[in-house]
Formats: C-alpha cells, sequence, structure tokens
C-alpha cells in the first residue's frame, strides 16, 4: 500500500453562513430586550443608522409601523387574520399605575431605630451593625461573640440589641434562621398555639412532611388537632421580608396580539417597543454629489450594512406574523375553549405548513409571548405533544391532561385524594391511554404532592 500525497480536485455543495445570514438568524431568535439592545449596539457602530425611540410604556401605544406586515391576509377555516395596528387608549398610562417599593429594609429598620429614645449612641451603632449584617431574608448572620468583641461589650448587651432588633417591623426580621423566624411571629400573634410552637420548635421537618399521626402519638393529643395546628402555622410568613426586595418587577410586553372579531381573528405584530431605524441622509448624499470622496467605501458598506439590517426586521415581523397566523388556524379550538380545546402540535407541522425549515420556527417562536383572548402565554406553549385516545385516532396535549389534573385534584375529596393509580383510571374512563408513571410526572411538573400529603383528616 502507497502512502503519500496527493492533489486532486472536487466538487462540493456546502451552505456557508455569510454575516448577513447569521445576523438574520439572530435577528428572528431575539427576545423583545434582546432585540432593543441589539439596535443600539448596531445604531453606536454604524454611523449611516439613525435610531428614534417611540417606546413610551409597555403596554399602551402600539402605533402603526412602516415595518408592520399589514398587507397579508390568511383565511383560516372560514375565518380571516389580518394585521393592523393597534392604538391604545392615548390618555391611559399604566406606568402611573405601577407601584414600585423603593425603600430598603435596611431604611425601613433604621428609620425605626431613630424613633427609640430611649437607646443611647452605643447600643444605635450596635443595632444598626447588626442592621447591616442581615441576610436577603432577614436573618441574622453574624455571631453574637465577635459582636461583643467588637464594641467591647458584654453579650448580656448583644444579645438585649438583638431583642430589639426582632420587635422591629416586619416581625421575624433579625431571627437566626426560619425556625427562629416563625417562633418570633407566633410569640406576637395574637392567637397563641401552645402546639403550633412545639410543633415548629421540634418537628418543623414532620409537619413538612405531615406525619401528622407521629406528633399526635408524641404528645397525646388527636390528628385533627395536629392538622388544625399546622393550617395556623401556615398563616405565618416564612419570608416577612420579601416585599422589602429591591429587583423590580418585569413585565412581560406581548410580541404578538390575537384579537377575535366578528369573522375570525386579527393578528397584530407588536414593534412598538422596539426603537425605528432610518438612513442618515448625509451619508447618502455623499455617495450621490462626492463621487471622489475618499470616505465613499466606508460609507458605502456602512450603508449596505444598514439596509440589511432594516430588511432583516422586516423579514423579522413577516415571519412572526406567518408563523402565528398558521398557529391560529391550527389551533382555532384553543382561542375559543382555552386549555381544554389545545390539540398536539410539533414545529414540524408549522414547519411543513409553511415550507420553512423547523429551526426557523424554532428561532421565530423562542422567548415570545401572545396575547390572546384566553390570556398571555408563551408561543411555545402550543407546541405540546399527545397521547392516544382509546380506540381513536385522535390524541390529546399533555398541557390539557395537566389542566385536567389539576381540576381533578382541586374538586377531589381531601379526606380521600386521588392517588395516582385512581387518575389514571379516571384518564382510562374517559378514553385516554396514559400510565401511572405519566400521571406521577405530570403531578409533579405541576408541584402537585402526592396523595398521602394532601390528604386531611
Amino acid at each position: 500500500m502507497q502512502v503519500g500525497f496527493e492533489l486532486y480536485q472536487k466538487q462540493t455543495l456546502k451552505l456557508a453562513l455569510t454575516p448577513q445570514l447569521q445576523q438574520s438568524i439572530n435577528i428572528l431568535q431575539y427576545s423583545a430586550h434582546e432585540l432593543i439592545d441589539f439596535l443600539h449596539q448596531q445604531a453606536n457602530e454604524n454611523p449611516v443608522l439613525e435610531i428614534t425611540e417611540t417606546f413610551k410604556d409597555p403596554l399602551a401605544s402600539l402605533s402603526e409601523s412602516g415595518i408592520r406586515t399589514n398587507k397579508i391576509n390568511t383565511q383560516a377555516g372560514g375565518s380571516s387574520a389580518t394585521s393592523k395596528g393597534f392604538n391604545g387608549d392615548s390618555d391611559y398610562n399604566p406606568i402611573n399605575n405601577y407601584s414600585v417599593n423603593t425603600e430598603t429594609l435596611e431604611n425601613h429598620l433604621l428609620e425605626q431605630v431613630s424613633m427609640l429614645k430611649f437607646l443611647k449612641p452605643l447600643e444605635r451603632k450596635i443595632l444598626a451593625f447588626l442592621i447591616g449584617n442581615l441576610s436577603e431574608y432577614g436573618f441574622l448572620e453574624v455571631d453574637a461573640d465577635w459582636a461583643a468583641s467588637l464594641f467591647s461589650v458584654s453579650m448580656e448587651e448583644i444579645e438585649d440589641m438583638i431583642q430589639v432588633l426582632q420587635s422591629l417591623d416586619p416581625i421575624g426580621v433579625g431571627a437566626r434562621d426560619l425556625t427562629d423566624c416563625l417562633l418570633i411571629q407566633l410569640r406576637e400573634h395574637e392567637h397563641y398555639n401552645e402546639l403550633a410552637y412545639t410543633i415548629i420548635d421540634k418537628h418543623l421537618t414532620d409537619l413538612a412532611e405531615k406525619r401528622y399521626k407521629k406528633i399526635a402519638n408524641l404528645y397525646k393529643v388527636t390528628i385533627q388537632e395536629v392538622q388544625e395546628a399546622s393550617d395556623f402555622i401556615r398563616t405565618l410568613n416564612p419570608r416577612p421580608v420579601s416585599h422589602f426586595s429591591n429587583d423590580m418587577t418585569h413585565y412581560i410586553v406581548p410580541d404578538v396580539f390575537v384579537e377575535k372579531e366578528k369573522d375570525g381573528y386579527l393578528i397584530t405584530v407588536n414593534d412598538s417597543f422596539a426603537p425605528k431605524l432610518s438612513i442618515n441622509h448625509y451619508y447618502t448624499n455623499i455617495l450621490a454629489t462626492k463621487p471622489g470622496d475618499p470616505a465613499k467605501d466606508y460609507v458605502k458598506n456602512h450603508l449596505n450594512d444598514a439596509q440589511l439590517l432594516i430588511k432583516g426586521l422586516e423579514q423579522r415581523q413577516m415571519t412572526l406574523y406567518k408563523v402565528t397566523a398558521t398557529i391560529v388556524e391550527e389551533q382555532q379550538d384553543f382561542f375559543l375553549k382555552g386549555i381544554a380545546g389545545l390539540k398536539p402540535m410539533t414545529l414540524k407541522d408549522i414547519s411543513e405548513k409553511l415550507q420553512l425549515h423547523e429551526s426557523t420556527i424554532s428561532r421565530a417562536t423562542s422567548n415570545k409571548y401572545i396575547q390572546t383572548p384566553q390570556g398571555l402565554f408563551k408561543l411555545r406553549n402550543f407546541f405540546t405533544r399527545g397521547l392516544n385516545r382509546v380506540n381513536s385516532q385522535e390524541t390529546e396535549s399533555t398541557l390539557t391532561i395537566k389542566e385536567k389534573i389539576k381540576v381533578l385534584i382541586a374538586d377531589e375529596d381531601k379526606i380521600k385524594p386521588f392517588s395516582d393509580q385512581k387518575l389514571c383510571q379516571i384518564f382510562e374512563n374517559e378514553g385516554t391511554k396514559i400510565s401511572r408513571r405519566t400521571i406521577a410526572k405530570y403531578r409533579e411538573d405541576l408541584g402537585i404532592p402526592g396523595s398521602s400529603k394532601r390528604r386531611r383528616f
């Protein structure tokens, strides 16, 4: 066998991802916030681009747009789906109705300390130190011995200041851990419960696992009394400082609106959140009036990039509209009945109808939200697999099955809750073939505990 180098020609076909194609792919899969950041970045890098901020608030003033796909008309099972601008009430500004708590926990506590006239200057310093060492849950994260040595005071004085801290609003702040937090709240509660106090102090894990019988046997009480104590404990707040979070509430802005009309559905692609792009005419005039200008090639390259970006945005809107229109056509029962009408559908189903690749459909629906007559949903929620019905070619979506499980458990007899096997039998009696293991998986996905933990006495 001869081994060596050879020189030969070979003809192959392959797809090259040009920078323009990569940009088009990225624009399609960007969420609303990612797209805004991307457009600002492009405007900063390209002097030919002009950017105009038109977004006023997240819910109102969805104005008419030059990039909107308002020329598309589709017939969906006798219904018409068109696109037009949506003009909100100009007098209504939902920003005015937002309530944002800007007060921090530290400021809230220090303000209360400042009103305690009996405190000495050193005691105020100790309290400020303790407040500065609270975790995000309001728990005290400092060793009392170390604090005592730091301020050259006795342990008793530090413990006294901890007691003062724990007396401040909200009740439960300054606790060492969850157990201590609940006990502080219970001591201050007008309906003090001795059994509840003992359960929190010694059997919090048993309570979480609903080992009512074990607790009842230990303290010679009935299971009903343990259950009543458990119900009382659940009225306490395990995170009393949660409303002092510094995180701003993030409001979801729908990418698409679907409205019911007499003769069908109106689909509106929402591009009001994105800044508007245009070409700076100063640079186009350079190309037209100064052919010998040395900056001509520089301007021409950036002008081509700007035009490709604007074209990519238009393509994004068009693709998003077409995908949504096809989803509306395929899922009309959902838009009429809600989750119960959702049928199994895959990315492949939409890609075949639109003659687009599955990856394109995936990118178009990634991180996108749709406002429907049934509420706000992720576009990806419409893609769900299903289970076969008994003696039928029909299938039922997993999302519909989960909703049924939720309803069945909500309406069950709490003294004799449905086991997973019983739920399995109920579905089979209704014609849906499903295993007990699948029921358990869906129940866990919904965050619903097993029947033994749902049982009441």
